[in-house]
């Protein structure tokens, strides 16, 4: 049965990495202790000589310090040379000059083999510096030290004799092939991540044989030296190839997936050409085809962005990729390049150096992972403006080294001087460029508009013009009114029953709606292409995305903005329910005055009226005065009980009238609301209507039909009296009223001529779909 890699687990893939991981590092370990061992700690000297840094062992007679002249066994004799201890062949200058370093190393290998050796060294601790012929070399027997000889045994190499650069080397390569493998496992199906995996199976396969023989003792076989050292160079143009091929398809394929094979070819047919020795030198055999892969994956890098223009997610995701690429392969540059070719600091191991490459790999693992990417942003442009820098210094101090054969000194200098001069304008320029992209208006500026949302009292007002804030801040591509989180039906009603029942329990039902702490936070979703804005101010939630036009991604700073926007909203919410509740106050004192002064005269006089006539006055004025009176109040009424209203009295003014009266309504669910202030104005339009039908159209019939449509509540009445046509009405007081208190209440009122004769009144007026006071 043949299973794919498809069907293969995640922990099943990890697995797999661990196994090979360990595979390998098992292989180098045995590599690195099969070599015999003296016990002495080497290093080049200045002069080229080899000197002790310490002696365990076989050889713990040579003290610390001593030089080292030569290695014998038998008629064998081979002089010691500080270039035979170099960690890395690759800086050597030529062809020539590697195979010629290979043969020592297999000379100074076949010594290590004999079981009796013979170890020539002076005694230079006292600082005498060895004579130097004219040769250039160390002469024996002059006044550096009397040359003494000591007989060892070679022996099996131990562990804990492995440097800790052996074991640096070992981790950061294993810990490269997990980032990736971890990658794959959890996006096994993208090519991008794929082709990370591969870059992380390379990893080890080039770390760990140079581990091997930059962690020598002091020799190594010349044939294994020059099969790691090849296997060095080919697994590293592969791992370029393969970072290469991750930017060929992500995060947009530019390229179908046979093509990835391209760059595979390629720098496959590079390194054959240097391990046969048919590239012209070093330069075009490896250093070349390693900078051309860099420079290709930048390239590469620049055609992503283009091509990911309008796409926020890509974008970002690339902004990892290049800052980690600049930033492993810039540190490196910098500190192995620029410190052995310009001498700037001390020299910085290569294994150590193989650290830097875990800022690549932990940057395109977070890219592919999309893991906050809203995150990265001005800092991005900030290491970009200084590695930036950092490369173009590093470039002119080599050219002024290498052109003008300046000293490292004076061309540091210069360099330095006009980096500077050139940078700060530049990184100016670029930041003002940047900043003012993403420049965002300020809280305080926002407060005018804040305050007038906050006590816009018609609902679909307030919401509107929330949005119209939120667009002119963040100019999203998309915004969704979210659903309240918040129970409907019987909790409205419950909270209707105890508005009514008192101050007291109407606070605890506002407090049992409120939305927990964490629906009142804005919250980043979608790897930042969308923000969530939490309720506040009887204004619903809202789902941002796109922010920038589709141009950036949200981020952070917008989080805690909205956050302090929402909290405005808030506590100017507050300041408005506190004055509304002063005004409320003042509003039902003044209605109990009312009705005890005036409506009790008004009652005597409808008891007490001399005509008829006086006493049906009377009573007119007394419906007023409850309309107005109802008007102060601030409990909201349900929509039934004011349909109920509305037509007993349509159905006394027009049976007393004489006219007949077609009504139809609905029968409201649970929930509709209409605030006092909407029903006293609907009852005194509808009563005006009914008023100017009877007065000017003597109609015989009247018909009035209410209808719940999207959220508002439309009343139509109509007439078959004789009237002129509406356009050609000049209005009075009574429809310059009527159209002023719907405008106040967010409705609107249209007139029209009715087709048979007679006139056609509409009323449009948004509703509460709960009680907008408990």
């Amino acid at each position: 049965m043949k299973l794919s890699s498809s069907a293969l687990l995640p922990t099943h893939r990890l697995t797999l990495a661990i196994v090979f991981c360990l595979a390998c590092a098992f292989a180098a370990l045995a590599l690195a202790l099969r070599a015999p061992w003296l016990g002495l700690a080497l290093a080049p000297a200045g002069d080229g000589s080899v000197r002790v840094l310490g002696s365990s062992g076989p050889s713990a007679g040579i003290p610390a310090g001593a030089t080292l002249v030569h290695l014998r066994a038998g008629e064998r004799r081979v002089v010691l040379q500080g270039s035979d201890l170099i960690e890395e062949p690759d800086l050597l200058d030529d062809y020539p000059q590697m195979d010629a370093f290979f043969e020592r190393q297999a000379a100074l290998a076949a010594l290590l083999a004999d079981p009796q050796l013979e170890i020539g060294w002076r005694d230079t601790r006292a600082g005498a510096a060895g004579a130097v012929g004219a040769g250039g070399a160390a002469a024996e027997g002059a006044a550096a030290g009397e040359l003494r000889v000591t007989e060892v045994r070679p022996e099996r190499r131990p562990l804990s004799s492995l440097p800790v650069v052996f074991w640096f080397q070992l981790a950061v390569s294993t810990a490269g092939c997990l980032i990736a493998s971890w990658v794959w496992a959890l996006r096994p199906g993208e090519w991008g991540a794929r082709m990370f995996a591969v870059t992380g199976a390379l990893f080890p396969l080039f770390a760990m044989p140079a581990a091997v023989y930059s962690s020598r003792e002091s020799a190594l076989d010349g044939g294994l030296f020059r099969a790691l050292s090849a296997m060095n160079h080919g697994m590293a143009l592969m791992f370029g190839a393969a970072l290469v091929a991750v930017f060929l398809c992500s995060p947009r394929p530019l390229v179908r997936p046979r093509w990835l094979l391209a760059p595979f070819a390629f720098y496959g047919v590079c390194w054959l050409a240097e391990v046969l020795r048919i590239a012209p030198d070093l330069n075009w055999g490896n250093r070349y085809p390693v900078m051309s892969e860099m420079l290709l994956a930048l390239a590469l890098g620049a055609v992503q962005w283009r091509r990911s223009r309008g796409e926020p997610v890509a974008r970002a995701a690339l902004r990892w990729f290049i800052l980690s690429m600049l930033l492993g392969s810039g540190l490196f540059i910098v500190l192995v390049v620029a410190t052995a070719s310009l001498g700037w600091l001390p020299p910085v191991s290569q294994g150590y150096a193989f650290g830097f490459f875990l800022f690549i790999y932990v940057g395109i693992a977070l890219g592919l992972g999309r893991y906050r990417l809203f995150d990265l942003d001005a800092w991005a442009y900030r290491l970009l403006g200084w590695l930036g820098a950092a490369l173009a210094i590093l470039g002119l101090d080599a050219l002024f080294v290498a052109m003008l054969d300046w000293s490292a000194t004076a061309a540091l200098a210069v360099s330095l001087w006009v980096g500077t001069l050139a940078y700060l304008p530049l990184r100016h320029w670029l930041w003002q460029r940047v900043s003012a992209r993403q420049a965002e208006p300020q809280v305080q500026d926002l407060l005018p508009d804040v305050v007038r949302i906050a006590f816009e009292p018609v609902a679909q007002v307030r919401e509107k013009r929330w949005d119209e804030l939120l667009q002119r801040v963040f100019a999203p591509l998309e915004m969704v009114a979210q659903a309240q989180a918040v129970a409907r039906g019987e909790a409205g009603a419950d909270r209707a029953g105890a508005a009514r029942a008192g101050a007291e329990r109407a606070g605890t039902a506002r407090a049992a709606a409120e939305p927990a702490a964490g629906e009142r936070q804005a919250r980043l979703e979608e790897d930042g292409l969308a923000l969530l804005v939490p309720p506040c101010a009887r204004i619903g939630a809202r789902r941002l995305r796109y922010p920038g036009e589709g141009a950036r991604l949200f981020g952070p700073r917008d989080r805690g903005f909205v956050d302090a926007l929402a909290s405005l909203m808030d506590q100017a919410e507050a300041s408005r329910a506190a004055q509304e509740r002063g005004a409320a106050e003042e509003r039902q004192r003044i209605a109990r005055d009312v009705h005890d002064d005036v409506g009790a005269r008004l009652l005597m006089l409808i008891h007490h009226a001399p005509t008829p006539a006086g006493a049906e006055l009377a009573r007119a004025a007394m419906q007023d005065l409850r309309t107005a009176l109802g008007a102060l109040d601030t409990h909201p009424v349900p929509l039934e009980h004011a349909l109920a209203d509305w037509r007993a009295e349509a159905g006394d003014r027009c049976e007393a009238a004489g006219v007949a009266l077609r009504w139809s309504s609905p029968r409201p669910r649970g929930g509709r609301w209409l605030s006092a202030r909407q029903k006293a104005v609907l009852e005194r339009c509808l009563r005006e209507t009914i008023t100017n039908a009877l007065k000017h159209a003597a109609p015989t019939r009247m018909s009035v039909q209410v209808a719940l449509e999207d959220r508002a509540l439309v009343v139509n009445a109509s007439h078959d009296g004789k009237v002129t046509a509406p356009q050609a009405w000049v209005r009075g007081r009574g429809l310059r009223g009527m159209a002023h208190r719907l405008q106040e209440v967010g409705a609107a009122l249209e007139v029209s001529a009715r087709e048979g004769g007679g006139t056609r009144s509409s009323i449009r007026m948004p509703l509460e779909e709960e009680d907008p006071h408990a």
